[in-house]
C-alpha cells in the first residue's frame, strides 16, 4: 500500500513539474522554432519567464525576459531563431516566477525551472570544403590546440552510446568510425584478445590441413548471409538515427575492409549462402545451363549442383579455360559491392544526404576492390593511394568524394598532401601513432603540428575549397580499367608457382604485380608529357563511353581479357579515327578468362608499345627512348598540352605534373613535382630513390593565349602574360588562376556597428561579373583582442560570385572594435572592415 501511495505521489508531482518542450531534437540553422513552457496546474495571474540560451562553447546566445499573464492557462510559447546558433550543442533553460490564484481561488506562487537541449545541425549538406580529421582520441583541451593547425574534425566510434562531449565542446565535426567492421573487415580487423588477422590465419591453417576441403573457403560471416545482412542493416539504421542530427563528415562502414585480408587473394566464398547467390546470378548471366557448361567446359545437369573451380583446381586445368574460377571471383566482387550498397542504403534511409563509405580502401584487385563496381555504390571513400586507385576513382565517378590518410611527417609528407589535393582529395585523416605529435598531454602545441601548421591552414583557408569547387580537366586519353584482365593476368602469373598462392599477402600482391606496375608506368608517361587521362572501365566501354566521352586515344595495358561487346566498341573507335595503343596482346582471352582461338582485336589497327620499365627508368633519368616514342605518338594525333611546361632551355621536363581545373571562365593550373609513390617498393636499391625529383627546378609555363594571371598561393596579380617563369620547389606546388578579363574589385558590405546578441549580415560580391562559376571567399572574424573567432570564420562558396554570410554574435562576446577580413581566394584580393560591437 505504501508503494502504491508513493507511485501516486510521484505521478502527481510529474503532472505539476514544469517542462520545456521543443518541436524536435535537431534543427536547421535557418529555422525559427517555437518552444513551449508548461506549468501546472491552471492558474490566473502574472509572472515572468526568463529564457537563457547557451551553447557548448560557453556563448550566451539569448537571455531575455518575457512578461506572462495566465488566464486559466498552463502554457507559455516563445520563438527561438536558429540563425543565432554557431555550434552544434545548445541548451535552453527557463526560470518561471509567478504570482496569482489557482482554480480554488487560493494564492499560487511558483518558482520553477526547466531546460532542454538541442542540436543546431551543421549548415553544410554537401562536401564543399577540405576537411582535416584527427584519428586519435583527444580530450577537450587537446582538441582545442588542434584548431590552430587547421584541424577541424576527428573520428568517433560509430557504435558509441552517445555523442563525443569533447568534440562538441570544441564544435568539432566527426566521422562515424567502424560501424560494421566485424562484417566488412572480419578477416583483417583488430581484436584485443587475438593476434592480428586471426580469422585469415585460421582459414589458411584449415586449408593446409586439408587442401581438398572447401571449409577453408567459407567466409564467416558470408557477405550473402541474409541474417547477417539484416543485422548489419539494422545496426546501421540505428547508428544513422543517432548521428544524423550532427551530420557526420561520413559514416565508415568498416576500416580496411575486404573479402579476406585487405586485398590479399583467397578462395572465398564457398558457403551455401554465397553459392546460392552465385547460382542465381549465373542464371541471369547465362540463361541456360547448357550455355554455362559450354563456357566453363563443365557437365552440370542441375543448377543446384553448379560449383566453381577452386584455385587449386583451376591451376590444374590444361585447356586454358579458367571461366569457372574467374566467374566465381567476379561474383565475389559483386557480392562485396552489394553488401556495401546495402550499408549505404541503410544509412541513407535515415540520413538521405549522408556520405557513406569505407576507410582504408586498398589497391585495385582482389578483396572486392573492383573500383568500377565500388564507385557506383559508395558515396565516400578513404583509399590508401596504391595502384593508381585514386585516379581510377576520380575517373569512374568524379562526384565521389575521397580523402586519404597522413601517416608520416617531413617534406615528402607535405608533398603527398599537396599531391592528393591536386588529384582531387577533399581532406585527409591524421594518424598520429604515439598520440603526441600535435598536442602534448598537457595540451600544448607539439612538433608535428607546428610543422604542418602553415600548409594545413593554407589549404583550409579556401584553397582546398576552391579546387573542390572547380572541375579537374583531362585530355581525351583513356586508359582501360579491366578487372577481367587483372584476374586473367594473375592466373597466368601465379599458375607456374602452384601452391605458393596460399602464402601471398596483400603486400605481396602489391609489390610483385607487373599488371599494377604497367598501369603505373602508363600513368607516369602521360603525366610526364604534360597531359592527363581518364580510366575507362570495361563496362563503360561496352556502353559506348569511348565515343560519348570524345576520346581520341585508348591505352590497353595488358588488356588480356575483352568481351565481344568491348571489342566491338574498340573496333568502332578505331574506324572513327581513334588510336589504340596496345601493351601486350589485347583480347587473347575472353571476359571469363578463357583462351580464344584468335584475339578479339586481331586485324584491328593498333600501335604497340612496351612501357613496363618506365616507372623505374624515370627514377634514373633513363626514360628518354620511351618518353620520346610516346611523345611522337601523341603528337601525331595532335595531342599536346594546352599549358606547356619546359626547362629554361625550351626542352620538355620530366617529373613535373600539370594539373588543370576549370571554374566558369577561370582556369586554375597547378604544377607539382611528380615522384614515384611508395618508392621503397620498386625493386633493387637503385630504383628506391626519388632524388631526381627532389631539387628545385626553373621552368617556364607557356599559356595558350595571353591571360590575366594570379598567383593563388601568394595572393597577388601577375598582370597579363603569355608565359611565366616558375621557380618550382620540390615539395610544394605552384598554383595559378587564369582569366580572360581582370577579376573585378572585391566588394564587402557590412554594418559599422552591431549589438551583442545580434546577427551581422555580410554581403560578398564584386563590382562586375565574377570569372569563376563558384568563387570562394575566406572570412576571418577577430575580437578586440585579435583572437580568431572560429565559429564566426570560415569559407563561403559563392555561386556567380555573390554570397552572404551571417555572424551571430553572442551576448557575452566582448564589446569593442572587431575586425572582419575577407579574401577572394582566386585573385588574392582582400578587404578589411572594422565592426564596433556594443
Amino acid at each position: 500500500m505504501r508503494y502504491l501511495s508513493a507511485l501516486l505521489l510521484l505521478f502527481a508531482a510529474s503532472l505539476c513539474a514544469a517542462q520545456l518542450e521543443l518541436p524536435g531534437d535537431a534543427f536547421e540553422r535557418d529555422a525559427v522554432i517555437t518552444a513551449v513552457f508548461r506549468t501546472a496546474p491552471q492558474a490566473i495571474g502574472k509572472g515572468e519567464l526568463r529564457v537563457r540560451w547557451t551553447d557548448a562553447l560557453g556563448r550566451t546566445v539569448e537571455d531575455r525576459r518575457i512578461q506572462v499573464e495566465l488566464n486559466d492557462e498552463t502554457e507559455v510559447r516563445f520563438d527561438l531563431d536558429m540563425r543565432h546558433a554557431a555550434t552544434m550543442a545548445n541548451t535552453v533553460s527557463v526560470d518561471f516566477r509567478f504570482e496569482g490564484k489557482n482554480r480554488k481561488d487560493a494564492p499560487d506562487r511558483r518558482n520553477e525551472t526547466a531546460s532542454a537541449s538541442f542540436v543546431a545541425k551543421p549548415p553544410t549538406r554537401h562536401w564543399e570544403d577540405y576537411t582535416i580529421m584527427m584519428w586519435q582520441t583527444h580530450n577537450a583541451e587537446r582538441l582545442a590546440v588542434l584548431k590552430q593547425f587547421g584541424i577541424n574534425a576527428a573520428q568517433y566510434g560509430g557504435k558509441a552510446a552517445g555523442p563525443p562531449e569533447a568534440m562538441l565542446r570544441n564544435n568539432f565535426r566527426w566521422y562515424a568510425e567502424n560501424i560494421a567492421t566485424d562484417f566488412y573487415s572480419e578477416y583483417h580487423r583488430f581484436r584485443n584478445d587475438r593476434v592480428p588477422q586471426w580469422s585469415y590465419l585460421q582459414a589458411k591453417e584449415l586449408y593446409r590441413k586439408d587442401p581438398t576441403s572447401l571449409e577453408a573457403f567459407k567466409r564467416h560471416p558470408s557477405l550473402s548471409d541474409p541474417v547477417w545482412l539484416s543485422r548489419i542493416h539494422d545496426r546501421l539504421v540505428e547508428a544513422a538515427r543517432k548521428w544524423a542530427p550532427y551530420r557526420p563528415v561520413f559514416y565508415d562502414l568498416g576500416d580496411e575492409s575486404g573479402i579476406a585480408d585487405l586485398a590479399a587473394y583467397w578462395d572465398f566464398d564457398f558457403s551455401d549462402y554465397s553459392l546460392d547467390g552465385m547460382r542465381l546470378w549465373l542464371k541471369e548471366r547465362y540463361g541456360t545451363l547448357d550455355a554455362l557448361n559450354r563456357q566453363w567446359g563443365s557437365t552440370f545437369d542441375n543448377w543446384d549442383r553448379v560449383i566453381p573451380n577452386t584455385t587449386r583446381e583451376a591451376m590444374a586445368r590444361t585447356d586454358n579455360n579458367y571461366s569457372s574460377w574467374s566467374d566465381h571471383k567476379e561474383w565475389m566482387d559483386i557480392a562485396f559491392a552489394r553488401a556495401i550498397k546495402m550499408g549505404v542504403d541503410a544509412v541513407r534511409s535515415v540520413d538521405p544526404d549522408a556520405y557513406v563509405g569505407i576507410a582504408g580502401a586498398q589497391m585495385p584487385g582482389w578483396g572486392g576492390y573492383d573500383y568500377w563496381r565500388l564507385s557506383q555504390v559508395l558515396t565516400a571513400v578513404e583509399p590508401y593511394d596504391i595502384g593508381n586507385n585514386i585516379e581510377i576513382i576520380r575517373s569512374l565517378n568524379p562526384a565521389l568524394p575521397f580523402i586519404t590518410t597522413s601517416f608520416a611527417q617531413g617534406d615528402r609528407e607535405r608533398h603527398r598532401i599537396w599531391y592528393e589535393l591536386l588529384h582531387g582529395a577533399r581532406g585527409h585523416i591524421i594518424w598520429d601513432d604515439k598520440n603526441d605529435g600535435f598536442a602534448t598531454k598537457d595540451a600544448k602545441p607539439a612538433g608535428r603540428g607546428l610543422e604542418v601548421e602553415g600548409y594545413y591552414n593554407e589549404i583550409r583557408n579556401g584553397l582546398g575549397a576552391l579546387l573542390i569547387a572547380s572541375q579537374r580537366q583531362e585530355d581525351p586519353i583513356a586508359i582501360h580499367y579491366s578487372q577481367p584482365s587483372m584476374r586473367t593476368e594473375w592466373m597466368l602469373a601465379q599458375r607456374p608457382h602452384g601452391e605458393a598462392w596460399v602464402d601471398r599477402t596483400s603486400a605481396k600482391e602489391r609489390m610483385d604485380s607487373e599488371f599494377l606496375r604497367l598501369r603505373e608506368s602508363w600513368c607516369k608517361i602521360v603525366e610526364d608529357l604534360g597531359l592527363q587521362y581518364n580510366f575507362v572501365a570495361y563496362e563503360q566501354i561496352e556502353r559506348g563511353e569511348l565515343a560519348r566521352g570524345g576520346y581520341r586515344v585508348l591505352i590497353l595495358p595488358r588488356s588480356t581479357s575483352l568481351s565481344e561487346a568491348e571489342a566491338r566498341e574498340i573496333r568502332a573507335f578505331v574506324e572513327a579515327g581513334g588510336l589504340v595503343i596496345a601493351d601486350g596482346v589485347p583480347g587473347s582471352y575472353d571476359e571469363h578468362s578463357r583462351l580464344l582461338a584468335e584475339p578479339r582485336l586481331e586485324g584491328t589497327a593498333m600501335t604497340t608499345v612496351s612501357a613496363l620499365p618506365y616507372y623505374q627508368q624515370r627514377l634514373l633519368d633513363k626514360e628518354g627512348e620511351l618518353h620520346e616514342s610516346a611523345r611522337k605518338i601523341f603528337d601525331a594525333r595532335n595531342l599536346s598540352p594546352r599549358f606547356v611546361v619546359t626547362g629554361t632551355d625550351g626542352k620538355p621536363v620530366v617529373g613535373v605534373e600539370t594539373h588543370v581545373f576549370r571554374n566558369g571562365e577561370a582556369t586554375i593550373v597547378g604544377l607539382l613535382t611528380n615522384p614515384q609513390l611508395r618508392v621503397h617498393e620498386l625493386g633493387p636499391p637503385e630504383f628506391k630513390s626519388n632524388e631526381r625529383f627532389e631539387s628545385p627546378k626553373e621552368v617556364r609555363l607557356r599559356l595558350p593565349a595571353e591571360m590575366y594571371v594570379y598567383d593563388v598561393r601568394a595572393g597577388k596579380s601577375l598582370g597579363r602574360a603569355k608565359e611565366l617563369a616558375v621557380h618550382l620547389v620540390p615539395f610544394d606546388p605552384a598554383i595559378y588562376a587564369l582569366t580572360p578579363e581582370p577579376v573585378p574589385a572585391l566588394r564587402v558590405v557590412a554594418p559599422a556597428r552591431a549589438s551583442r546578441g545580434g546577427v551581422v549580415d555580410l554581403s560578398l560580391a564584386f563590382d562586375g561579373a565574377a570569372p569563376a562559376e563558384k568563387q570562394v571567399f575566406h572570412v576571418e572574424v577577430r575580437n578586440p583582442s585579435g583572437e580568431l573567432q572560429y565559429p564566426y570564420s570560415g569559407n563561403v562558396v559563392a555561386t556567380g560570385g555573390v554570397a552572404w554570410k551571417q555572424v551571430p554574435l553572442a551576448l557575452n562576446d566582448p564589446a569593442g572594435a572587431w575586425e572582419i577580413k575577407v579574401k577572394d581566394v582566386l585573385s588574392g584580393q582582400e578587404r578589411t572592415l572594422n565592426l564596433e560591437v556594443q
